[in-house]
């Protein structure tokens, strides 16, 4: 049986999940975020930036990236986003924003979830925060 301490974070993490889930199935996605020159739209987690600043999401992809060393190269994490699909060469943002709303949906639906500086984060949304601090490495 799990130590008090163990089962709150267990019971957090599902609440945190829970709330991010709900949010991206009901809460309509307005097509307000544009990359900037140079950046692909799949960098761009446009939920997490309606709810984070950009140093946040900076902050988050750097912390995934602490955790998963073998993607942090730019290419790799945007082969993985895209998956089995050419997506990332598509030209229009909001066809690639519908395919990784998709997959975010699928991967809260499926658990495939990580836990980055206290957020409950679809795997797919902390790839795109560590794309996106790549992205941006230079702002800071």
């Amino acid at each position: 049986m799990p130590v008090n301490g163990e089962l709150y974070m267990k019971r957090r993490d599902f609440i945190q999940l829970s709330a991010f889930a709900a949010g991206i199935i009901t809460f309509p996605l307005l097509h307000s975020c544009s990359p900037t020159e140079g950046e692909s739209a799949i960098s761009k987690p446009v939920f997490l930036s309606r709810l984070l600043d950009a140093n946040t999401i900076r902050a988050a992809g750097k912390a995934y990236l602490q955790k998963k060393p073998r993607e942090n190269d730019d290419d790799k994490l945007i082969r993985l986003l895209a998956g089995n699909s050419s997506i990332a060469n598509a030209a229009d943002e909001k066809t690639i924003h519908q395919f990784l709303d998709e997959k975010i949906k699928h991967d809260f639906e499926t658990g495939n979830t990580v836990l980055v500086n206290g957020w409950v984060l679809a795997v797919t949304e902390a790839r795109q925060c560590a794309l996106f601090s790549r992205v941006h490495s230079q702002d800071e």
